[in-house]
């Protein structure tokens, strides 16, 4: 089972692989897809300023590089693209993941909050 808050290696044949938080609730990953954030590690001074984006250090939760999670790119993702075989690289604490529903919700102009 996939829960929320868990970190990713998922591969986009655009872009390779990058690490991306899994955001949709616990009962929605039974499917063939889950909601995730992309994170990126590109222009990490400027982006993790933004309010739409939460950063990361080298070292947190699993990440191996300074990054960014941009809370506007929120993405359908197939399962299948992920590295299910090594599981999740990291989980969020439940305060980080709060940040990211906040910068979701800053992103659509709503206040929100999990359950």
């Amino acid at each position: 089972m996939i829960h929320p808050g868990e970190i990713f290696v998922a591969e986009f044949p655009e872009v390779g692989r990058h690490p991306v938080i899994v955001v949709s609730r616990e009962e929605l990953n039974r499917g063939n897809y889950v909601l995730a954030v992309f994170c990126t590690s590109a222009r990490f001074a400027v982006r993790s300023k933004l309010a739409n984006c939460v950063p990361f250090k080298a070292g947190q939760f699993g990440f191996s590089v300074d990054c960014v999670a941009q809370c506007k790119n929120i993405l359908s993702v197939e399962k299948s693209q992920f590295d299910l075989s090594n599981g999740p690289i990291g989980k969020l604490d439940e305060s980080t993941l709060r940040d990211i529903v906040r910068a979701i919700g800053y992103v659509i102009e709503a206040d929100c909050e999990p359950v």
